[in-house]
């Protein structure tokens, strides 16, 4: 009998392990129902060579953006900006910019479609109950389906991850307010370059990207108390680069102090945003997930077996999440640190910002696919 796997939700970690279980000889069963994937995703090192280990990369180059550096700015009461640093990684990498969103996912579900392996459920799954070695799960529509090997692939507020850490266990989360603008002069403005404009209430992340297929420019802010919303700007030459008319989405993103004792329970295993939480302020959450395909990848290739591919992925994979989910929450409190914490932070960054960046960016954009 063919293996199988049941994958519940059908973003960009769903379609990335879709695709990588129906290559490696598995019968999947993929519930997709309302997947979100707002606005672009930055690709760093890491996630690009990951994704160039999951599809055919000569595909992804028309929707990829490149940046050449990352400027940190700080911007005072009056909008006025100065620059803090200036880090030039066109000497270090040719793979870091920005993909949108949609276009990483309808590349990631047309290879795995590829295979006639897959059977997509238009559905969301509602209640998962433990029966011995086999999981009943329920959809929306009262549908009953037998599952045995499950990738919970459906966000932190998803029903795998109650299943396997709780139901009592909550992941604290951090508002993130998202959007992105058609206008050329801010396109110009923000083109071949992240930046990171800290502010007195929280910090704007701002890039060139490509969306339906047009040039575009997408926009991040991240309150420093999580109550604040996006300053509305005021000041005429700041407002070419963030203009005011920008419509801002509320998204939620996981900010939580809580360590994970598993990610495996019963058969059901954790990938993506469902397993380690990973705050945004690093940008690894959609590295990582593409970085976990990658993994899982290589472990089907070397034992088709579900099992083992879980235990590998804990004692390697799982390490190196958290260190990286402990780093992003370390950023995040720097880049909110107000009075006398924030004017050091700013001195600091003046005087060693590059060093800084580069102790913090190296050991996250190195890849272990290939060691």
């Amino acid at each position: 009998m063919k293996n199988q796997v049941t994958i519940i939700g059908g973003g960009l970690a769903g379609w990335a392990n879709a695709s990588v279980f129906a290559e490696n000889g598995y019968q999947v069963n993929i519930y997709d129902k309302q997947s979100q994937n707002f606005g672009s995703q930055q690709i760093s090192p890491n996630g690009w060579l990951a994704l160039a280990n999951l599809i055919d990369i000569k595909k992804i180059k028309p929707y990829f953006e490149p940046f050449n550096n990352i400027q940190i700015k700080y911007m005072d009461n009056n909008q006025k900006l100065e620059l803090l640093s200036n880090f030039n990684v066109d000497n270090k990498t040719t793979n870091y910019g920005s993909i949108e969103r949609n276009s990483i996912v309808k590349l990631l579900k047309e290879n795995a479609l590829k295979n006639k392996s897959i059977t997509i459920h238009n559905s969301y799954i509602e209640h998962i109950v433990s029966n011995n070695e086999t999981n009943e799960i329920i959809d929306d529509n009262g549908n009953i389906f037998l599952a045995k090997s499950i990738i919970g692939a459906d966000s932190i507020n998803g029903i795998s991850r109650k299943f396997v850490i709780g139901s009592d266990t909550k992941s604290k989360q951090k508002k993130i307010f998202r959007a992105f603008s058609f206008k050329t002069s801010s396109y110009q403005l923000a083109r071949n370059s992240l930046q990171l404009i800290i502010t007195s209430i929280g910090h704007f992340v701002i890039y060139p990207t490509i969306i339906d297929k047009k040039n575009a420019t997408n926009y991040i802010f991240v309150s420093a108390d999580d109550k604040s919303t996006p300053p509305v700007i005021h000041d005429k030459i700041l407002s070419y680069l963030i203009p005011d008319d920008i419509n801002w989405d509320t998204t939620f993103s996981t900010n939580s102090n809580e360590e994970n004792n598993t990610i495996h329970r019963n058969g059901v295993f954790l990938v993506g945003d469902a397993s380690i939480a990973m705050p945004p302020h690093i940008a690894q959450a959609g590295n990582q997930t593409l970085e976990d395909a990658a993994f899982i990848k290589k472990c089907l290739q070397e034992n088709n077996d579900f099992k083992q591919m879980i235990s590998m992925f804990i004692k390697q994979r799982y390490i190196k999440r958290n260190i990286i989910s402990k780093k992003s929450r370390s950023i995040g409190k720097i880049l909110s640190a107000q009075k006398l914490m924030g004017h050091f932070r700013n001195l600091t960054l003046k005087s060693y910002g590059n060093d800084i960046l580069e102790t913090v960016l190296n050991p996250i954009w190195t890849s272990e696919i290939n060691e």
